[in-house]
């Protein structure tokens, strides 16, 4: 199987170097003959921008941010206050608390993964032009947004399986709160970034910056509250650093992985 997928691999690298020679081959033919008739023309390669469907998606996720500002306000600003505070219990008398929908912070989080599968769609767009030339566009943003989805409910089952473990219930409940509610903002971060991306043509270094900063500041957020929740003391940093690592960073590290593994089989698939 390592014999087999190492030669898969090798034919990958083959075929992005034979892209690469007609390409520059285009350019050479351009520049240098000049008839009359004109010269075959060279597809353009795929564009963010051009794709109705991305541009569909994006117009879906503004709607669902804007609605949320627009007529959540006393509860977006009341989680934002729980979020920093360390109140194990919910207020009774906290009518802002009662406007919580399921519904709601489902589509939120819906709107985040889309986000975060269109961010690692452009990635790998701009890392293997070949995948768009071998694979359909909609199906590897299709792949990306699922994978992004799967990844937030393994950590929400993972965290849910080992908090009830060993927390009590108002740990484990505070801890899901403040989970979906990092994960909603983690989609209002993006979605300034991913407008860039999409109509402005914003890509390479500048767009890596723009996630891997909105990365750390999430990544902060939940350290954050993952001391205040259940690691308050000092003696508890290293189970704190367990905890995290575990539930937290391996997950995605495992994810990009197996994303990147993918990405060359479906190049060899089709």
């Amino acid at each position: 199987m390592n014999d087999v997928c190492r030669a898969g691999f090798k034919l990958i690298e083959e075929l992005q170097a034979q892209q690469q020679e007609r390409l520059d081959s285009a350019l050479v033919r351009h520049m240098q003959e000049v008839q009359l008739s004109g010269m075959e023309g060279e597809l353009l390669p795929y564009r963010l921008n051009n794709d109705w469907t991305v541009t569909c998606l994006m117009f879906l996720c503004f709607f669902f941010l804007y609605y949320s500002i627009n007529r959540r306000q006393k509860y977006l600003h009341q989680r934002i206050k729980t979020f920093f505070s360390n109140k194990k219990r919910s207020n009774l008398f906290d009518d802002v608390a009662t406007e919580s929908t399921p519904l709601f912070v489902l589509i939120l989080t819906g709107v985040t993964c889309v986000l975060s599968g269109v961010c690692l769609f452009d990635y790998f767009l701009d890392d293997i032009p070949l995948l768009t030339e071998y694979v359909s566009p909609h199906l590897l943003l299709g792949f990306y947004i699922l994978s992004s989805v799967l990844l937030v409910l393994y950590k929400w089952g993972t965290y849910t399986f080992t908090n009830r473990i060993f927390f009590d219930k108002e740990r484990t409940t505070a801890w899901t709160e403040a989970y979906f509610d990092i994960i909603i903002v983690t989609g209002f971060l993006l979605f300034p970034t991913v407008l860039l991306i999409v109509f402005f043509n914003l890509s390479g270094s500048p767009s890596r910056l723009l996630i891997l900063i909105t990365l750390l500041l999430i990544k902060i957020l939940l350290f954050y509250k993952c001391i205040r929740n259940f690691f308050n003391h000092f003696h508890g940093i290293l189970h704190l650093i367990l905890y995290f690592c575990t539930l937290e960073m391996v997950p995605d590290l495992l994810l990009w992985k197996g994303i990147v593994y993918m990405n060359k089989v479906l190049i060899l698939k089709f």
